[in-house]
């Protein structure tokens, strides 16, 4: 059989059988698996009620769990709260029946114009057209005129 590239890494491999799209790289499986939970969840309501049981039993086991990974992950926490104040924002529009691409979507460039001295800081940049992860930046304010 011809190597084929990876579906994980993209890197060729002999794959087994016309099947396999993965090489047995751990990452690669580990991507594997999880596109397949991915998939079996949406797709199989039984599996999903499985799972969401399963995790609650393992949930009930470590009750302080989400507090103990809040106090050591501070700036995951804070990222999160700032994504679901987004994720929040756009069902409340969606619930009121605008449209979120219109009204969350691309600013103006002048938008923030008044508050430019005093905006400084760090905040996430959070991509609304595309699907990508969140970058944290850091905004200093230049004193002077701003035009």
């Amino acid at each position: 059989m011809d190597p084929i590239p990876c579906l994980g890494c993209g890197i060729f491999f002999k794959p087994r059988n016309k099947l396999q799209g993965y090489c047995s790289h751990p990452d690669c499986q580990r991507a594997r698996k999880a596109l397949w939970q991915r998939q079996k969840l949406a797709n199989d309501p039984e599996y999903a009620q499985g799972q969401k049981l399963s995790n609650s039993k393992w949930l009930a086991t470590r009750p302080n769990y989400w507090k103990n990974y809040r106090s050591q992950n501070s700036e995951k926490t804070a990222r999160n709260r700032v994504l679901q104040r987004i994720r929040n924002r756009a069902k409340a529009r969606t619930d009121k029946g605008l449209d979120t691409s219109r009204h969350v979507g691309i600013a103006k460039m002048d938008a923030r114009k008044p508050l430019i001295n005093g905006l400084s800081g760090e905040f996430w940049l959070v991509p609304m057209i595309a699907k990508m992860d969140a970058v944290k930046i850091f905004i200093a304010a230049i004193p002077g005129d701003p035009g």
